[in-house]
């Protein structure tokens, strides 16, 4: 049964740049008053697909023209033959890709997700809206005038929606508590990774220990973006093989000498929060606890 004043919010990420938008479209959603969960296109159960009425679908667009990994199930469901024209005409939808116009096969997967939601008989509210990282206000320079259009849009059907009215009185995707004990061997902790839980980990490989050699700003120190040129030396003398195309992940690492400033920052503060706690973090939809995870 599908919710009433529900928005499906549904996300192709590869590096993290369409969750985080798909995410800030769903608080978004959500101030306003709409239902509805927002997930990565391979998490949400497609055969429910003919049902939504209403979704947003955000894409990047990786390697040659790929589909991220996080929506190739999704998309090859999508691709069937036997599926009929119109499969999906209860649905009504808006379509926003990430890309950069730098690369040959620009916004490649938007345009196909979209043209083929189309094909199988659902209706665009708006136009794709194809975002490019390359413009001087980066994606949200399509993104944002794109979204109140499309809220506008969505308004002949919600009449008693008020766009122009934020509710904060909903319940954020993620709370994070403090699960305070005595302390334990760190070597027992659950140290899984929240953003990989769910099924990302197919390009996740062991990782390589980099330092820092050269950290260089590109643009002139009055212009409005911050561009560096980055130079990373490895630790272990481990030679990276890669091809254009590739992704590389930098997943930042803190100091044991800063680590151990903010808990002495904490100390002299009274603050009690101390390096063995685990942090509970659990993930809502709607109000509804769908996951939890322990983490130190």
């Amino acid at each position: 049964m599908i919710e009433i004043n529900r928005v499906l919010v549904l996300y192709g990420s590869q590096t993290f740049t369409a969750q985080e938008i798909a995410e800030r479209i769903w608080r978004k959603t959500k101030a306003f008053g709409f239902r509805g969960p927002v997930q990565a296109m391979d998490d949400y159960p497609i055969s429910q697909l003919i049902y939504e009425k209403f979704a947003i679908f955000v894409s990047s667009t990786t390697g040659q023209g790929d589909e991220p990994d996080n929506m190739k199930k999704f998309w090859k469901f999508l691709l069937r033959k036997n599926l009929p024209s119109n499969s999906l005409r209860n649905l009504k939808f808006g379509v926003i890709g990430l890309g950069d116009s730098s690369y040959e096969k620009f916004n490649f997967v938007g345009k196909k997700l979209n043209k083929r939601l189309i094909q199988l008989g659902a209706t665009p509210l708006l136009d794709l809206g194809l975002c490019d990282y390359q413009h001087d206000l980066g994606h949200d320079a399509v993104l944002e005038p794109w979204l109140d259009k499309f809220f506008i849009e969505l308004k002949q059907y919600f009449p008693e929606i008020q766009i122009n009215n934020i509710n904060d009185n909903f319940i954020p995707k993620w709370k994070v508590s403090v699960i305070k004990g005595i302390e334990n061997n760190l070597n027992n902790f659950d140290h899984e990774d929240i953003y990989f839980a769910k099924g990302q980990k197919s390009f996740y490989l062991e990782p390589i220990f980099l330092t820092v050699e050269k950290n260089v700003r590109t643009t002139h120190e009055t212009h409005f973006q911050d561009v560096r040129l980055i130079t990373f030396r490895s630790n272990n003398d481990s030679k990276l093989d890669f091809k254009p195309g590739d992704i590389f992940n930098i997943r930042p690492r803190n100091s044991k000498e800063d680590i151990d400033d903010l808990f002495s920052i904490f100390q002299s503060h009274g603050i009690d929060i101390k390096p063995y706690y685990k942090l509970l973090v659990e993930e809502y939809h709607d109000g509804k606890l769908i996951h939890v995870l322990i983490k130190n």
